[in-house]
């Protein structure tokens, strides 16, 4: 099991507009292949089942990221330390045709963290 540490620090915004917000890490050197993760995040001794993006944003053409979703988590948590524990790679990063198909697999995505 691969365990790393990394800062959150501000992104685009764009997962909190399509209704998964995500914690956006200063790391991107993490020594494992791209894709998307079931991870365990630790947070102030606090410990949250979440998913991990790795690599380039596909869909919206960006650059290469570090992003949390922190399943059921209301909270700010910018320039906070976290603790990912990666489980399980879930799925490889693909482009999506809509946003509500990105939606529909992220989704599906949680149902296996």
């Amino acid at each position: 099991m691969k365990i790393f540490s990394a800062k959150v620090i501000t992104g685009e915004g764009r997962g909190r507009t399509i209704g998964f917000p995500t914690a956006n890490l200063d790391k991107t050197d993490l020594g494992i292949d791209f894709g998307v993760y079931a991870v365990r995040a630790h947070i102030n001794e606090r410990e949250f089942a979440a998913l991990l993006h790795f690599g380039p944003q596909k869909t919206f053409a960006g650059k290469i990221s570090t992003e949390l979703h922190l399943k059921d988590f209301i909270g700010d948590i910018y320039g906070q330390e976290v603790r990912v524990e990666i489980i399980a790679k879930i799925r490889e990063i693909r482009k999506f045709e809509s946003v509500y198909d990105l939606q529909k697999q992220i989704q599906i995505d949680l149902k296996s963290i």
